[in-house]
Formats: structure tokens, C-alpha cells, sequence
């Protein structure tokens, strides 16, 4: 049995519950169609704001422990005084952002707000760091590409915890079920991880390349950051365009794994000795501005509104001919 198929029904205090592995869910939830009442939407702003904020504050406790030998913060773990002091430091502040961003987005009825909620956070310490001159002048490229990697890795864990709390995204259209195929006859979503909608996701990942190479055109911390989150936006709408039926999960884990692949690749053309020279002389190629924790800030940040985008762009055709918006 796939870990996110069974769905159970139960009842608890006179409240009707549904459970499946993608969170808990009350029978009684508005539907997507329904707009929230002006008490509502600020509740949904106050609520939005604060786990900002709140996540902002959780990073940026943690800056201290970036401080590198060199007397600057960041940009990278690996380039702190003590990495494995910052490494557990930036852990527990992770922690303690996907707290807020899951139960934000469980409040708000959506895994991408919660998500763009962290990414905020995120972002908040990455424009406070230090850029590529600092890895330029003082450092290689390679451990650089390895960190986009293990970011990938948090955010793969970091994209699951999200969506289970806070429950699928809504508007993820339904192929049409056939009897006997569904339980409950309501949701026969393509599989997130192994259908070949999800290899499609993964794909679609490769988007960021293109998009943050043009966008980064100078080293500044917030151009780097906003290159990156521009990237993203690209990428979750090409992914809901081309895999309408799939829960989104892959996408920012496909653009961070593209992110490292990139950079990866490029250390092997750009010379260690020369780099410095290389960064001198404006040369370098603009895709190594974006630091790991930028394309970890992009991908949370700009994934879900690409996602939204994509939703004015898909319509789904009913077997009576009918044509209804996905969103």
C-alpha cells in the first residue's frame, strides 16, 4: 500500500474527520470556490505576517554562528569558523521555522503558503550574508555545490513535514476515478514520487537554470536572492502546467538539485587559482552568484507563486464536454 493512498473517515467530539497521510482534514472546510468573510482574510494576513516575521527572527538568531575566520558572515556553512556549530545551529532554527510555516500553513488551509512563510524566513538571513566575493576571494567552488546539495536534501524533508500538517494544496485537479479505484470516490491524484507526472516535476526543475542566470546580473545579495525566487516562480508554473494532477512536492527539491548540478559543473571550468581574478574582471558566471541558502529562499518563495500562476492557464474538459477552471 503507497504510504499517501489510504483514506480513512472517523468521527471525534461530533465532528466529522478525514484522514488521509497528507494531513487531517475537517469535512466541514470551506471549498475552494468559496471566498473567506473580511474576518477571515485578516485573520489569514495576521496569521501570514506573524509566521514571517516569527521565521525571520528564528534565522536570523543563528547569524552569529556564521561568522567566518575572515571576519564576515556566511555566505556558506562551510565557510564559518566552526561549521559543525553552525550546522547544528542552522538545524535547530530550521526546526523550529517549519513549527511555524506547517502550523501557518495548516491555519491557512495551504502547504504553499506555509512554505513561502519559511522561505521568507529563510530569505531574511540569506540578503544579511555575505556574497560570492567572499567564496571567490577566500575559498573554491565545489563545497559550495556540495552545500546546494545537502539543501536539497532539507528541502525535500522540509516540503514533506509542510504538506502533511497543512494538507494538500486544494486546487490540484482530481483525475477522473474509476469504480472501484478510490475508497472514497473523491481523489485520484497522479503518485507524488514514482508516476511519470513526478519525473515530469523533476524536469521541469531544470527551468531554474535559464531563468536565475539571466535575472542574476550583478553579486548583490538581494539581485542574487531575487534571480533565485524569479527562478522559482518559473519553475512551479511550468511544473503545474505540465503536471496538473501530482501534489507539487518534488518541485523545490528539483530546482535546489539544479541549483547544485549547475554550480557543481561550473567548478570544474572555472580554475581554483584563477578565480579570484576571474571574479575581478566581472567574468564569472553570473549563475554562481546565488549562494545555497538563495536557492533555498527562492525555491520556497517563488515555487508556490509559480504554482498560482500556473492556475490561470489550466482548464479541465468534463466528460460531458464542459470545460471548468483547475483553480
Amino acid at each position: 500500500m503507497s504510504w499517501f493512498n489510504p483514506y480513512k473517515r472517523f468521527r471525534f467530539g461530533g465532528t466529522n474527520f478525514r484522514w488521509s497521510n497528507w494531513g487531517l482534514h475537517l469535512d466541514m472546510d470551506l471549498g475552494i470556490s468559496e471566498s473567506p468573510t473580511p474576518l477571515q482574510a485578516t485573520r489569514d494576513w495576521v496569521v501570514f505576517i506573524l509566521g514571517s516575521v516569527l521565521c525571520g527572527l528564528a534565522m536570523l538568531v543563528i547569524e552569529p554562528w556564521l561568522l567566518s575566520a575572515k571576519g564576515g558572515f556566511g555566505p556558506t556553512i562551510l565557510q564559518a569558523a566552526h561549521p559543525v556549530a553552525a550546522g547544528v545551529a542552522l538545524l535547530m532554527a530550521l526546526i523550529v521555522c517549519v513549527f511555524i510555516g506547517a502550523t501557518a500553513g495548516r491555519i491557512l488551509k495551504s502547504p504553499n503558503k506555509g512554505l513561502v512563510v519559511i522561505g521568507i524566513g529563510i530569505g531574511w538571513l540569506a540578503w544579511r550574508l555575505q556574497g560570492i566575493e567572499t567564496i571567490a576571494y577566500n575559498g573554491t567552488l565545489k563545497p559550495v555545490a556540495i552545500e546546494t546539495l545537502v539543501w536539497s536534501v532539507l528541502m525535500f524533508g522540509i516540503t514533506i513535514l509542510v504538506y502533511m500538517v497543512a494538507g494538500p494544496l486544494r486546487y490540484v485537479q482530481s483525475r477522473e476515478s474509476k469504480v472501484g479505484t478510490n475508497p472514497l470516490g473523491e481523489i485520484n491524484w497522479d503518485h507524488w514520487a514514482s508516476s511519470p507526472a513526478a519525473a515530469k516535476l523533476m524536469a521541469a526543475g531544470l527551468c531554474a537554470i535559464p531563468v536565475a542566470g539571466f535575472f542574476a546580473a550583478s553579486p548583490m545579495r538581494g539581485q542574487a536572492v531575487a534571480a533565485v525566487t524569479m527562478a522559482g516562480v518559473v519553475v512551479g508554473l511550468v511544473g503545474r502546467l505540465v503536471a496538473p494532477h501530482i501534489q507539487p512536492v518534488l518541485l523545490t527539491t528539483a530546482m535546489m538539485l539544479a541549483g547544485a548540478l549547475t554550480q557543481w559543473g561550473i567548478s570544474f571550468m572555472v580554475p581554483a587559482d584563477e578565480l579570484p581574478v576571474i571574479f575581478a574582471q566581472g567574468q564569472l558566471p553570473h549563475l554562481l552568484y546565488p549562494m545555497p541558502i538563495d536557492w533555498a529562499a527562492g525555491a520556497l518563495m517563488g515555487v508556490p507563486w509559480g504554482l498560482y500562476a500556473g492556475n490561470a492557464f489550466l482548464h479541465h474538459e468534463d466528460d460531458d464536454g464542459q470545460v471548468a477552471q483547475a483553480a
